[in-house]
């Protein structure tokens, strides 16, 4: 590569890889050991082959943002009208609820793992929350959050070490095709798993973030290598929390239905003491970070979308969705249950986005000429309802 490739690589490079970072959360973190927990090895090869999907879909939200200069949101807006954007705004505030609620549950789960009160902790993170969307400091926060997210997930990785992996097993059970997919079971945990993938934020996130950041279409090849090597990155960590999971349930001894937060800091046995404080501040940095980038998507989306400038708008929908959010978050008990039913259910409420999102990277004029090719949009479209069918067809056998 020479000099001006390096020079473009760097100068696209953030928004894919941030957004696929902030995606592996405490919420797909807790739905990968579950799924070891209670399938060992089966849930390896679905974390494995969603990095076909998470990458073809974010891909298009990538395109949509640098070939069009306009986020997700705006781009219904501009192309749709109002009647669509009625259709379209009621989802996207219900998608912003559910990621604030699954955001505060993965920091009350990571205080309960440090032994301090849920409830108190949930409302001082709902505090910086609202001081963060205020004064739109948002980069300050991503620059503390990152590394700390960064350290649970190497711990993550690194908790593989102190469980025995069957490599024979992983080979016949973890890589192979043949699951039983019609399990209820197993069926409910695959939707929550492509939930957990595939979030509705990140559509909007990625496609604003680079429209915000003024990419152009010379700057796609770049952009485009940083979202493949993100989806890769995200599933080969995906997989090695189920890894963990099936490595929980045999240190334990134990296979009930929800992993509890004490198993959790397990993870880290070999640790002691500080398993638990590890974990507990890495599910609540990585919880923020989640939320952080979360709130930028919601501004970049459903306030784009209903064609809203208002600072004061924005800023009572923030907050408006942030105490709705933390109050349900700190009324839960369950809160294992609570995420993974919020993430199962996100396969069903992505489909106006991405049913929008398709038609508008397909539209000439919104694309400015440079519209999917043909098999680009099969493509597409293949996995759009892939994640929406398997995801509603796990819910209704779980039922």
């Amino acid at each position: 590569m020479n000099a001006e490739g390096v020079a473009r690589l760097m100068r696209a490079f953030g928004p894919a890889w941030l957004v696929m970072i902030a995606d592996v959360d405490v919420a797909s973190i807790v739905t990968g050991l579950q799924d070891g927990a209670s399938w060992g090895y089966h849930m390896v090869f679905v974390m494995l082959i969603l990095t076909v999907p998470l990458f073809f879909i974010q891909d298009a939200a990538g395109r949509l943002g640098t070939v069009s200069g306009m986020g997700l949101g705006r781009a219904i807006r501009e192309r749709h009208g109002s009647r669509s954007i009625a259709i379209a705004a009621l989802p996207m505030a219900l998608t912003d609820f559910m990621t604030y609620v699954v955001e505060f549950a993965g920091i009350a789960l990571g205080a309960r793992l440090l032994g301090v009160s849920p409830a108190l902790t949930v409302a001082v993170a709902f505090l910086a929350y609202a001081i963060i969307v205020a004064t739109k400091r948002y980069r300050a926060a991503e620059a503390v959050l990152l590394p700390v997210s960064f350290m649970l997930v190497a711990a993550i990785v690194v908790s593989v070490a102190f469980f025995p992996v069957d490599p024979g097993r992983l080979l016949l059970e973890g890589l192979s095709p043949i699951q039983p997919y019609l399990s209820p079971g197993y069926g409910f945990l695959l939707a929550a798993s492509i939930g957990a993938v595939i979030m509705p934020w990140m559509l909007f996130f990625h496609s604003g973030a680079d429209a915000r950041k003024g990419l152009s279409r010379a700057d796609l090849p770049a952009e485009r290598a940083e979202t493949l090597v993100g989806a890769i990155v995200s599933e080969v960590l995906m997989a090695i929390t189920v890894i963990d999971g099936y490595g929980l349930r045999l240190f334990d001894g134990t296979s009930t239905l929800s992993i509890s937060p004490s198993e959790i800091a397990s993870l880290l046995h070999p640790l002691g003491p500080i398993s638990s404080l590890i974990m507990g501040v890495g599910f609540i940095a990585a919880g923020f970070l989640a939320l952080t980038v979360a709130s930028m998507a919601s501004g970049w989306g459903f306030l784009a979308a209903v064609g809203s400038d208002s600072r004061r708008i924005g800023l009572a929908y923030y907050l408006i969705m942030g105490i709705a959010a933390a109050s349900v978050a700190i009324l839960e008990t369950n809160l294992v249950s609570l995420m993974l039913d919020l993430m199962a259910a996100y396969t069903i409420v992505i489909l106006p986005s991405l049913y929008y999102l398709g038609r508008l990277v397909s539209d000439p004029v919104i694309m400015r000429g440079h519209p999917l090719k043909s098999w680009e949009r099969i493509v597409y479209w293949i996995m759009a309802a892939l994640v929406f069918c398997v995801g509603l067809v796990g819910i209704i056998l779980s039922l």
